[in-house]
Protein backbone atom coordinates (compact mmCIF):
# COMPACT_ATOMS: atom_id res chain seq x y z
CA UNK A 1 0.00 0.00 0.00
CA UNK A 2 1.41 3.66 -0.89
CA UNK A 3 2.28 5.65 1.72
CA UNK A 4 -0.57 7.92 3.18
CA UNK A 5 -0.02 11.32 1.94
CA UNK A 6 0.55 14.28 4.70
CA UNK A 7 -0.58 18.07 3.57
CA UNK A 8 2.17 20.19 2.79
CA UNK A 9 0.00 23.03 1.03
CA UNK A 10 1.11 26.40 2.78
CA UNK A 11 0.30 30.08 1.84
CA UNK A 12 2.19 32.40 3.58
CA UNK A 13 1.44 36.21 1.87
CA UNK A 14 0.81 38.58 3.98
CA UNK A 15 -0.50 41.32 1.59
CA UNK A 16 -3.26 38.20 1.11
CA UNK A 17 -2.68 38.34 -2.87
CA UNK A 18 -5.91 36.19 -4.06
CA UNK A 19 -4.41 33.02 -6.20
CA UNK A 20 -6.18 32.84 -9.39
CA UNK A 21 -8.81 29.92 -9.57
CA UNK A 22 -8.57 26.98 -11.57
CA UNK A 23 -7.57 23.39 -12.12
CA UNK A 24 -4.14 24.46 -12.11
CA UNK A 25 -4.70 26.26 -8.47
CA UNK A 26 -6.23 22.97 -6.76
CA UNK A 27 -3.54 20.38 -8.31
CA UNK A 28 -1.07 23.22 -6.30
CA UNK A 29 -3.19 22.67 -3.27
CA UNK A 30 -3.12 19.11 -3.36
CA UNK A 31 -6.14 18.46 -1.14
CA UNK A 32 -9.73 18.24 -2.03
CA UNK A 33 -12.76 17.62 0.33
CA UNK A 34 -16.58 16.56 -0.13
CA UNK A 35 -18.77 19.02 0.78
CA UNK A 36 -21.17 18.49 4.13
CA UNK A 37 -23.67 15.26 3.60
CA UNK A 38 -21.78 13.91 0.92
CA UNK A 39 -18.94 11.30 2.52
CA UNK A 40 -18.48 8.03 2.67
CA UNK A 41 -21.31 5.62 4.56
CA UNK A 42 -19.40 5.75 7.60
CA UNK A 43 -19.95 9.28 8.49
CA UNK A 44 -17.59 12.61 7.61
CA UNK A 45 -16.54 13.63 4.32
CA UNK A 46 -14.05 12.45 1.69
CA UNK A 47 -10.64 14.66 2.21
CA UNK A 48 -8.28 13.60 0.16
CA UNK A 49 -5.47 14.23 -2.80
CA UNK A 50 -6.93 14.94 -6.33
CA UNK A 51 -6.03 12.36 -8.96
CA UNK A 52 -7.73 14.34 -11.97
CA UNK A 53 -10.28 16.19 -12.85
CA UNK A 54 -12.75 16.03 -15.61
CA UNK A 55 -15.99 17.72 -16.89
CA UNK A 56 -18.11 16.18 -14.56
CA UNK A 57 -16.11 14.11 -12.22
CA UNK A 58 -13.24 14.44 -10.07
CA UNK A 59 -10.90 11.57 -9.18
CA UNK A 60 -9.60 11.72 -5.62
CA UNK A 61 -7.47 9.12 -3.36
CA UNK A 62 -8.73 9.57 0.27
CA UNK A 63 -6.18 10.35 3.20
CA UNK A 64 -6.87 7.88 5.28
CA UNK A 65 -6.84 5.26 3.50
CA UNK A 66 -5.68 4.98 0.61
CA UNK A 67 -8.95 4.31 -1.26
CA UNK A 68 -9.67 6.35 -4.65
CA UNK A 69 -13.08 7.82 -5.06
CA UNK A 70 -15.23 9.76 -7.88
CA UNK A 71 -17.43 12.08 -7.00
CA UNK A 72 -19.40 15.11 -8.97
CA UNK A 73 -17.65 18.44 -9.12
CA UNK A 74 -20.68 20.04 -7.74
CA UNK A 75 -19.68 17.87 -4.71
CA UNK A 76 -16.18 18.97 -3.96
CA UNK A 77 -13.78 21.73 -2.93
CA UNK A 78 -10.40 22.48 -2.40
CA UNK A 79 -8.77 22.56 0.59
CA UNK A 80 -9.22 26.01 2.03
CA UNK A 81 -7.76 25.35 5.34
CA UNK A 82 -4.35 27.30 4.44
CA UNK A 83 -5.93 30.40 2.82
CA UNK A 84 -7.99 31.24 6.14
CA UNK A 85 -5.25 30.47 8.70
CA UNK A 86 -3.03 33.17 6.54
CA UNK A 87 -6.22 35.42 6.71
CA UNK A 88 -6.78 34.88 10.65
CA UNK A 89 -2.90 35.32 10.92
CA UNK A 90 -3.55 39.40 9.93
CA UNK A 91 -6.97 39.55 11.47
CA UNK A 92 -9.15 38.87 7.86
CA UNK A 93 -11.94 36.40 9.28
CA UNK A 94 -14.12 36.69 6.19
CA UNK A 95 -12.05 36.26 3.28
CA UNK A 96 -14.07 34.84 0.83
CA UNK A 97 -15.44 38.27 0.73
CA UNK A 98 -12.53 40.02 -0.21
CA UNK A 99 -11.90 41.05 -3.96
CA UNK A 100 -10.43 38.01 -5.93
CA UNK A 101 -11.43 35.42 -3.77
CA UNK A 102 -14.86 34.43 -3.83
CA UNK A 103 -13.67 31.51 -5.03
CA UNK A 104 -13.12 30.42 -1.75
CA UNK A 105 -16.98 29.32 -1.93
CA UNK A 106 -16.67 27.43 -5.30
CA UNK A 107 -16.78 24.13 -6.05
CA UNK A 108 -14.74 22.08 -8.33
CA UNK A 109 -17.25 22.82 -11.14
CA UNK A 110 -17.03 26.41 -10.52
CA UNK A 111 -13.06 26.36 -11.18
CA UNK A 112 -13.49 24.47 -14.40
CA UNK A 113 -16.06 26.65 -15.64
CA UNK A 114 -13.24 29.09 -15.35
CA UNK A 115 -10.90 27.51 -16.94
CA UNK A 116 -13.18 26.97 -19.86
CA UNK A 117 -14.06 30.60 -19.68
CA UNK A 118 -10.67 31.98 -19.90
CA UNK A 119 -9.91 28.98 -22.89
CA UNK A 120 -12.82 30.41 -24.83
CA UNK A 121 -11.41 34.24 -24.13
CA UNK A 122 -8.19 33.53 -25.24
CA UNK A 123 -9.58 32.25 -28.56
CA UNK A 124 -11.66 35.69 -28.86
CA UNK A 125 -14.91 36.09 -29.88
CA UNK A 126 -16.99 34.46 -32.41
CA UNK A 127 -17.72 37.76 -35.17
CA UNK A 128 -21.02 35.13 -36.37
CA UNK A 129 -22.05 34.76 -32.52
CA UNK A 130 -25.02 36.85 -31.63
CA UNK A 131 -23.52 39.55 -28.58
CA UNK A 132 -25.28 38.24 -25.07
CA UNK A 133 -25.61 41.60 -23.58
CA UNK A 134 -25.93 42.35 -20.24
CA UNK A 135 -28.00 45.33 -19.11
CA UNK A 136 -28.45 46.70 -15.14
CA UNK A 137 -31.45 46.49 -13.30
CA UNK A 138 -32.85 50.18 -11.64
CA UNK A 139 -33.92 51.68 -8.62
CA UNK A 140 -37.14 52.83 -10.37
CA UNK A 141 -40.04 50.14 -10.54
CA UNK A 142 -43.54 49.77 -11.73
CA UNK A 143 -45.41 49.24 -8.76
CA UNK A 144 -47.43 45.65 -9.40
CA UNK A 145 -45.16 42.27 -10.24
CA UNK A 146 -44.54 42.52 -14.35
CA UNK A 147 -42.19 40.96 -16.86
CA UNK A 148 -38.68 41.90 -16.61
CA UNK A 149 -39.29 44.18 -19.21
CA UNK A 150 -41.87 46.02 -17.43
CA UNK A 151 -40.56 45.78 -14.34
CA UNK A 152 -37.53 48.34 -14.17
CA UNK A 153 -38.74 52.00 -16.04
CA UNK A 154 -35.94 54.12 -14.38
CA UNK A 155 -34.60 56.40 -17.75
CA UNK A 156 -31.02 55.20 -17.57
CA UNK A 157 -32.31 51.32 -17.59
CA UNK A 158 -34.17 52.24 -20.60
CA UNK A 159 -31.44 53.86 -22.53
CA UNK A 160 -29.41 50.85 -21.91
CA UNK A 161 -32.17 48.24 -23.19
CA UNK A 162 -32.16 50.27 -26.46
CA UNK A 163 -28.55 49.84 -27.04
CA UNK A 164 -29.05 46.00 -26.40
CA UNK A 165 -31.57 45.75 -28.74
CA UNK A 166 -29.70 47.33 -30.96
CA UNK A 167 -26.38 44.94 -30.62
CA UNK A 168 -28.35 41.96 -30.28
CA UNK A 169 -32.09 40.05 -30.00
CA UNK A 170 -34.32 40.05 -27.04
CA UNK A 171 -33.53 36.44 -26.34
CA UNK A 172 -29.80 37.40 -25.82
CA UNK A 173 -30.24 40.23 -23.34
CA UNK A 174 -29.87 39.76 -19.86
CA UNK A 175 -31.05 42.10 -16.76
CA UNK A 176 -28.52 41.90 -13.73
CA UNK A 177 -30.87 42.17 -10.75
CA UNK A 178 -29.28 43.01 -7.39
CA UNK A 179 -32.00 40.76 -5.89
CA UNK A 180 -32.79 38.01 -8.59
CA UNK A 181 -29.66 37.57 -10.94
CA UNK A 182 -29.81 36.98 -14.45
CA UNK A 183 -33.24 37.78 -15.72
CA UNK A 184 -34.62 37.38 -19.30
CA UNK A 185 -36.65 39.87 -20.55
CA UNK A 186 -39.96 38.05 -20.16
CA UNK A 187 -39.11 36.36 -16.78
CA UNK A 188 -41.91 37.81 -14.47
CA UNK A 189 -40.86 39.79 -11.22
CA UNK A 190 -41.98 41.25 -8.19
CA UNK A 191 -41.36 44.81 -6.91
CA UNK A 192 -38.32 45.23 -4.61
CA UNK A 193 -36.04 47.76 -2.96
CA UNK A 194 -32.01 46.03 -3.24
CA UNK A 195 -29.29 47.51 -4.48
CA UNK A 196 -25.97 45.92 -5.79
CA UNK A 197 -24.06 45.67 -2.63
CA UNK A 198 -26.98 46.00 -0.48
CA UNK A 199 -27.24 43.27 2.29
CA UNK A 200 -29.03 40.52 0.66
CA UNK A 201 -27.59 40.96 -2.82
CA UNK A 202 -26.99 38.27 -5.17
CA UNK A 203 -23.87 36.50 -5.66
CA UNK A 204 -21.02 35.93 -7.80
CA UNK A 205 -21.48 31.95 -6.96
CA UNK A 206 -25.15 32.81 -7.72
CA UNK A 207 -24.60 34.17 -10.86
CA UNK A 208 -22.53 31.45 -12.16
CA UNK A 209 -25.00 28.81 -11.39
CA UNK A 210 -27.73 30.84 -13.23
CA UNK A 211 -25.53 31.58 -16.30
CA UNK A 212 -24.66 27.89 -16.48
CA UNK A 213 -28.47 26.58 -15.87
CA UNK A 214 -28.73 29.32 -18.95
CA UNK A 215 -26.09 28.13 -20.80
CA UNK A 216 -24.60 31.40 -21.48
CA UNK A 217 -21.92 30.95 -19.22
CA UNK A 218 -19.36 30.09 -21.81
CA UNK A 219 -20.53 32.79 -23.92
CA UNK A 220 -17.66 34.16 -25.79
CA UNK A 221 -19.17 37.75 -27.30
CA UNK A 222 -20.24 39.23 -24.41
CA UNK A 223 -21.12 42.98 -23.69
CA UNK A 224 -21.65 44.64 -20.79
CA UNK A 225 -23.85 47.97 -20.44
CA UNK A 226 -23.57 48.67 -16.96
CA UNK A 227 -22.31 51.09 -14.42
CA UNK A 228 -19.33 50.30 -12.29
CA UNK A 229 -20.57 47.71 -9.92
CA UNK A 230 -23.13 46.15 -11.80
CA UNK A 231 -19.70 45.71 -14.63
CA UNK A 232 -17.49 44.43 -11.83
CA UNK A 233 -20.18 41.72 -10.71
CA UNK A 234 -20.69 40.20 -14.15
CA UNK A 235 -17.10 40.27 -15.01
CA UNK A 236 -16.25 37.49 -12.82
CA UNK A 237 -18.58 35.50 -15.17
CA UNK A 238 -16.73 36.92 -18.16
CA UNK A 239 -13.55 38.58 -17.60
CA UNK A 240 -13.15 39.33 -21.28
CA UNK A 241 -16.56 40.94 -22.03
CA UNK A 242 -16.53 44.21 -23.93
CA UNK A 243 -17.82 47.49 -21.73
CA UNK A 244 -18.05 49.96 -23.54
CA UNK A 245 -19.34 52.45 -20.53
CA UNK A 246 -16.15 51.76 -18.93
CA UNK A 247 -13.92 55.18 -18.74
CA UNK A 248 -16.99 57.14 -18.55
CA UNK A 249 -16.64 59.91 -16.00
CA UNK A 250 -20.12 60.66 -15.76
CA UNK A 251 -23.37 59.96 -15.65
CA UNK A 252 -23.85 62.06 -19.02
CA UNK A 253 -20.99 60.19 -20.85
CA UNK A 254 -22.65 57.12 -20.22
CA UNK A 255 -25.66 58.36 -21.94
CA UNK A 256 -24.03 59.83 -24.58
CA UNK A 257 -22.50 56.46 -25.19
CA UNK A 258 -25.42 54.43 -25.16
CA UNK A 259 -26.99 56.93 -27.25
CA UNK A 260 -24.16 56.38 -29.54
CA UNK A 261 -24.69 52.57 -29.78
CA UNK A 262 -28.21 52.33 -30.14
CA UNK A 263 -27.64 54.57 -33.46
CA UNK A 264 -24.45 53.19 -34.77
CA UNK A 265 -23.86 49.86 -32.56
CA UNK A 266 -21.17 48.47 -33.92
CA UNK A 267 -18.96 51.49 -35.27
CA UNK A 268 -19.60 52.61 -31.52
CA UNK A 269 -18.49 49.63 -29.99
CA UNK A 270 -15.15 49.58 -32.07
CA UNK A 271 -14.42 52.94 -30.96
CA UNK A 272 -15.17 52.45 -27.06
Amino acid sequence: MPAIPVPRFQYNDPDLKAPAPGRELIFAVGLVESIPGVGPATGGQHFGVPLSIGPNNTRLRRLHDNVEVTLPNDSVTVWAAPFQVAGHAVGEYALSNRPGWHWLRWTVADHVSYDNQQATAAIGPDPSENPLVIIPCAATKADRPAAARDLYIGSFHRMCYRAASALTSDDNIRILSAKHGLLRLNDQVDPYELRMGDPGTVTVEQLIRQAREQEILDHRNVVILAGRDYTAMARHLWPSAATPLQGSRSIGEHRQRLAGIAREPHVSLRAA
